[in-house]
């Protein structure tokens, strides 16, 4: 089974495969972006052989449909005001959600899924109310029964808070109620705590997957829990390679884990890579 995933570079993108916890992997190019409009990416997710990515703040505006290649086929506009999309996920009727949840002010007190059909190009806006008040939120995942999961990011070593609802999002959905649903402290193996800046569910929900700036949490799911899993210890933390700013980390419908990072400043995007444990 390919359980992980780990990149470097703009749009960098990873698979692991392993039974055991791996100490290193080791990272092969798996294709290089080439379109500079995905210089800022933050929320990647794929279905089949597409691949969609957005930007957050200021690139926000569109949607970036890619090829295996990591060509971009096409652009989609949003359609809807954002202020921060952070990350995404595609459900199993092929609607792209869209995380607005950034909120480094952290006075947001409901945020915003944006529901993009792109074959029929119409948009769905989704109000989530915290039970609690505002959080800054980067990680995203959506469950394949269509139940929003959240992490919030936090500095300083604190754990991280996972806001969830048993109400699934579909077309048809207005605005949920969000309940606080466990802890997660991602501890990297060099002892160190990192905000978590991405999150993934596989297609079965049997994996899930968070990722930091650098590092890389792999969980197993048992009865559909995603709550659950991600309050536990992971099954395994994969040491990320040097990237310029890691933001997302998508399952590919073959349970391939893929990671992606913004450029920083690079002139050049640096390659997707597809990274084997040691």
């Amino acid at each position: 089974m390919i359980v992980a995933a780990c990149g470097a570079g703009a749009s960098v993108l990873a698979s692991c495969a392993s039974a055991e916890p791996p100490a290193a992997a080791r990272f092969e190019t798996w294709c290089t972006p080439t379109d500079s409009g995905l210089s800022e990416l933050s929320g990647l997710a794929w279905t089949g052989d597409t691949g969609y990515a957005i930007g957050d703040r200021g690139s926000d505006d569109r949607l970036a449909v890619l090829d295996r290649a990591c060509e971009v086929t096409g652009w989609v506009d949003v359609g809807v005001e954002t202020v921060d999309v952070e990350d995404m996920a595609v459900d199993s009727a092929g609607i792209v959600w869209l995380a607005d949840t950034g909120d480094n002010d952290s006075d947001r007190e409901s945020v915003t899924l944006i529901g993009v059909d792109v074959a029929t190009d119409r948009r769905t806006s989704v109000t989530m109310r915290y039970p609690d008040g505002a959080h800054d939120v980067e990680a995203f995942a959506l469950t394949p029964a269509g139940q929003p999961v959240l992490i919030t990011k936090v500095s300083g070593g604190a754990a991280a808070s996972i806001y969830s609802s048993d109400e699934t999002i579909d077309t048809t959905t207005t605005s949920i109620d969000l309940v606080r649903s466990g802890t997660v402290s991602a501890t990297a193996p060099d002892g160190s705590s990192r905000p978590i800046t991405g999150a993934a569910v596989d297609a079965d929900a049997t994996m899930g997957a968070l990722r930091t700036k650098k590092d890389l949490f792999v969980f197993e799911i048992a009865d559909g829990d995603v709550p659950a899993a991600f309050s536990g210890a992971p099954a395994r933390v994969v040491e990320g390679p040097d990237q310029p700013q890691g933001e997302a980390v998508a399952y590919t419908d073959a349970g391939e884990l893929l990671l992606a990072s913004e450029a920083d400043g690079a002139t050049e995007l640096p390659p997707i890579v597809f990274a084997e444990p040691n």
